[in-house]
């Protein structure tokens, strides 16, 4: 009788046993295997988060030595991004103009309390008025790009563009409006930042509609994702009462498919004022997702170094505690003339049979598990990096606003998916296990001569 009909006798005879050591297989299997789809699955939605910000770099103020206009924003001008425009290595780009105005036929979406956040004096200033953002291409801007908002209805802003806007569907929900409805607004006069002290007025058609929603409180109407608009830069350049050779920009953000680092080194040799203004790379927007999935692998990595010590510790452990009944079984196969390596091999194929049921049992229940195990352990560690990087602003926090949130985009959750080669890489790691905790508990037993075996039963 060869070894593979000896195990599994052995395991059909002794019921019990097999019992319990298949509940602890399928434990381990199931942790394993739980351990190693979060992680695959976490590597792959930091992924899709780099993808979709793609790369590239932002061209904007160097806030050491240039703070900006008086509320902080950008100054970019025009001719600034025409020269990196020109150059041959970029493939795209989008360029950002405030505009602080008034909304004259609409009103903007209040906080959960009715109110704007203002005090009584301010209120009376911009009750009714908040920052909209002219681009060039709006479905290049940041809050799309990393998802934090969606477009649902419509189209998006491009360059041909003029007097368009997109709006949150909530805004337009609350003031009765839908595709082609058309809102009036007016330059807020009392906008630090309205240079030529405007009180344009523009009249914009909706072509799109988005939604998203605050992952943080707001404190004022205007941070509220609902109170964001995007519209051309005709009209945004209306509104500031500027041209093409005075108007500034918040910022440009410029894309690449060569290397970015040579990129960037070619193009601060253009003849701009590096010294006021910088270049930095998206990847810098990915800070907190690079250290949560750095929390998360050491979490997972720890996982897995336990599950498998664990197991090597408690297969050997029952398997050595149960080696005594074994000893007749041993002596007689000896005695008959079965090999050391023969019996060894018995002993391992009896685990890796009960292991394969649970290998496949944890197959079926891994998904909803891992699901819930995975988002858990994500939402735990970006709060650790939240609070990691909440701790380095030294008692300072990051506004509510979209572009603030944007600029902290983490992980909030994964999508667990099954393939083979995590099976297989459970069923590698299993035969490991098995093949350490088998020897070391049949080697008081293998060792012996026949005689020794037999005479040794009680």
């Amino acid at each position: 009788m060869n070894f593979l009909k000896r195990s599994w006798l052995y395991i059909t005879r002794k019921k019990l046993k097999s019992l319990i050591i298949l509940t602890i297989l399928f434990i381990l299997s199931l942790t394993l295997l739980s351990s190693l789809v979060i992680k695959k699955s976490t590597d792959l939605e930091a992924k899709n988060i780099s993808k979709a910000l793609r790369l590239g770099f932002t061209l904007g103020n160097n806030q050491r030595t240039n703070p900006g206009t008086d509320r902080g924003s950008g100054t970019v001008s025009s001719s600034m991004i025409d020269q990196i425009v020109e150059s041959k290595d970029i493939s795209d780009y989008v360029k950002r103009m405030n505009s602080t105005v008034d909304f004259i036929n609409t009103k903007l979406v209040p906080l959960p309390n009715g109110k704007s956040g203002y005090d009584k004096e301010k209120d009376k200033k911009f009750g009714n008025a908040t920052t909209i953002l002219g681009v060039n291409k709006s479905e290049l801007e940041n809050k799309f790009r990393s998802n934090a908002i969606k477009l649902t209805a419509g189209r998006h802003i491009n360059e041909k563009d003029q007097n368009k806007i997109l709006v949150h569907e909530d805004f337009a929900k609350k003031n009765n409006l839908k595709l082609g409805s058309k809102i009036k607004l007016k330059a807020n006069p009392y906008d630090s930042d309205n240079r030529y002290k405007s009180t344009e007025e523009a009249e914009l058609e909706i072509v799109g509609l988005f939604n998203g929603k605050n992952p943080k409180t707001a404190s004022y109407q205007m941070e509220l994702f609902e109170n964001l608009f995007f519209a051309d830069l005709t009209s945004v350049r209306k509104l500031n009462k500027t041209t093409k050779a005075n108007e500034i920009y918040q910022d440009a953000t410029f894309f690449t498919d060569k290397d970015i680092d040579k990129t960037i080194e070619d193009l601060k040799k253009l003849p701009l004022d590096w010294k006021k203004y910088e270049l930095t790379k998206n990847s810098q927007n990915l800070t907190n997702v690079t250290a949560t999935v750095k929390n998360i692998y050491s979490l997972i990595d720890g996982m897995l170094l336990a599950s498998f010590f664990f197991g090597i510790t408690i297969i050997a452990l029952i398997l050595f505690l149960w080696i005594n009944e074994r000893k007749h079984e041993t002596g007689i196969l000896l005695s008959i003339g079965k090999t050391k390596k023969d019996i060894l091999l018995q002993h391992i194929f009896e685990i890796i049979i009960l292991a394969s049921v649970g290998i496949a049992g944890s197959y079926f229940m891994v998904k909803p598990i891992a699901q819930s195990v995975g988002n858990n352990i994500v939402q735990n560690a970006a709060k650790s990096t939240e609070k990691s990087a909440s701790a380095s602003l030294k008692g300072l926090s990051l506004g509510a606003d979209a572009d603030s949130v944007t600029s902290s985009k983490n992980l909030d959750k994964i999508n667990i998916s099954l393939e083979p080669a995590d099976i297989l890489g459970v069923i590698g790691l299993e035969i490991i296990i098995i093949l350490i905790a088998t020897t070391i508990s049949s080697k008081k037993i293998i060792d012996k001569s026949p005689k020794e075996l037999l005479t040794e039963v009680k």
